[in-house]
């Protein structure tokens, strides 16, 4: 029934068959899905399995974003365990004593899913597949394999309530990465030599080898032991495929897994903090983020703004004494390391942050977002258009023609003539100007005299994001230009040709 009222409440809105699949698996089954390559099996969000989800909304803007993703699952509790079967005919016996109708099954291009109650180990290695554990991902029904074939359920999910898996299959075997590579029964024929090695290069850096001399000569032993010979390896094949390897988001977690282990044998802890309760004030919220930036005493969170509600929109943090943080991209402030340097950068070395946990960096973020309760994307529009329409009020009219190269000559040098305006000054005889085109009546200010007022009232926005920002508000960066007219004795060759840019105004500003 749930799959049905899916189906009926996303027609509305466009949503197709992968999409309310996805659903379906995350609301129904509580299974963490994420948007996968069409007819592909790369994942389609930044942070990979990482970015797996039950929330309902952040699965639909997935695939509005992308309407012919398929769909992936992540592995592992609180997920599925999955088997994920590679060749079928090596797995026979196997298959014949684990299929009944109890368990969810699903057709690959070459194989068979299926799917179990899920736990915290890791991938386990099979001689004819895998046990897809915690880290890991599989593609699902009605996805399309790259082959062009179609992901199909033989058995389809029913309830949240799977099998537990089967003793049988993981009775003496370890997850990926630990132990020693399995020799295989059969060689790998050559189209397949290089998606082995690169599942051997993951494989060892799930085991905590991360250095390549090392992976080297491991893919080396597993190519000789398991691989046909024929036509060679290349020179550079097994060095190539560890210098990807040490590129990966897996290198990346093992390092960081190993530098944790290095602190915690020196005796260097990570200091702990009381995350702020739920409901808590911002004022609360405020001095947890001043103790994650070790920000010196005196020193405070005065606000904190976020331009956007994408997590690779930018965020600032204004502290008590005027210094200012800028994250170019909100997520940064929950990457490990990135928090620390970019804050004691800010501060001048005055800061001195901890080292965090994930769980704090995720606290900390938490934190940012409800300080920064009500996002600038929301307000920034009305406050530039209020910057703009006080500016508008400070102008005397001009009038102008920028129809031909004379006229447009002729306003550039008038206004080059009139008296300065710096709102910065309080003794300023000028005043900025309103241009009126007796051609179209289109109107126009001065850039110049605009950025200056809004820099006058503490809008920081920087040369290259302020024709964006004006946009955001109807005005249209124009540069006009022309030469000096010419004269019966003049020399034509070098005449002046003064230029300025104006800003052209949409009428319903005022």
């Amino acid at each position: 029934m749930r799959r049905l009222a899916l189906h009926v409440e996303r027609a509305m809105v466009g949503v197709n068959a992968l999409g309310i699949e996805a659903q379906h698996l995350a609301v129904d089954l509580g299974w963490r899905v994420l948007p996968v390559k069409p007819h592909g099996k790369e994942p389609l969000t930044r942070n990979g399995v990482k970015d797996a989800t039950v929330d309902e909304r952040a699965i639909l803007h997935y695939w509005e974003r992308w309407p012919d993703a398929n769909v992936g699952i992540a592995t592992g509790a609180p997920g599925p365990s999955v088997l994920d079967v590679d060749d079928p005919n090596a797995a026979a016996f196997v298959l014949a004593g684990l299929e009944n109708a109890d368990t969810p099954e699903s057709a690959t291009a070459r194989g068979r899913h299926l799917f179990y109650a899920g736990s915290q180990s890791g991938t386990i290695r099979l001689g004819f597949g895998e046990l897809r554990g915690i880290g890991s991902y599989v593609v699902v029904p009605p996805s399309v394999h790259p082959s062009g074939k179609a992901y199909v359920w033989l058995i389809a999910p029913r309830s949240r309530t799977l099998p537990p898996v089967p003793p049988s299959l993981v009775a003496d075997k370890q997850s990926a990465g630990i132990g020693e590579l399995a020799v295989r029964d059969e060689l790998v024929p050559h189209g397949e030599r290089h998606d082995y090695l690169k599942g051997v290069a993951v494989h060892l850096l799930r085991g905590g080898i991360t250095d390549a001399p090392t992976l080297v000569i491991a893919l080396r032993s597993a190519y000789e032991a398991n691989c046909e010979q024929q036509p060679p390896a290349r020179a550079d094949e097994f060095q190539q495929i560890a210098q990807w390897a040490q590129s990966t988001r897996i290198a990346a977690r093992e390092r960081n897994r190993a530098e944790h282990r290095e602190r915690q044998d020196a005796g260097v802890e990570v200091p702990s903090f009381d995350v702020p309760a739920l409901g808590a004030s911002v004022a609360e919220h405020s001095a947890f983020i001043a103790k994650l930036a070790g920000l010196p005493v005196g020193v405070e969170i005065a606000a904190v703004r976020r331009f956007g509600l994408r997590p690779a929109d930018r965020m600032e943090i204004d502290l008590s004494n005027g210094e200012l943080i800028v994250f170019g991209k909100q997520e940064d402030a929950a990457k490990r390391g990135l928090w620390q340097r970019i804050v004691v950068m800010a501060t001048s070395g005055s800061a001195r942050p901890p080292l965090l946990k994930d769980q704090q960096l995720v606290a900390l973020l938490s934190s940012l977002c409800r300080v920064a309760h009500v996002p600038v994307v929301y307000r920034e529009s009305e406050e530039l258009a209020e910057t703009l329409r006080s500016f508008l009020a400070l102008c005397e009219s001009l009038d102008g023609d920028l129809a031909t190269p004379a006229s447009r000559y002729d306003l550039i040098v008038t206004l080059r003539a009139r008296d300065a305006w710096e709102p910065f000054d309080r003794n300023t005889r000028g005043r900025p100007v309103l241009i009126t085109d007796t051609g179209d009546g289109a109107r126009y200010v001065r850039g110049g005299e605009l950025a200056d007022w809004f820099r006058f009232k503490g809008a920081r926005l920087s040369g290259e994001a302020f024709p964006g920002r004006m946009a955001m508000i109807g005005l249209e960066r124009v540069e006009i230009s022309s030469r000096a007219p010419v004269s019966l004795y003049g020399d034509v060759r070098n005449r002046p040709r003064p230029h300025t840019v104006l800003y052209r105004l949409r009428e319903v500003v005022e």
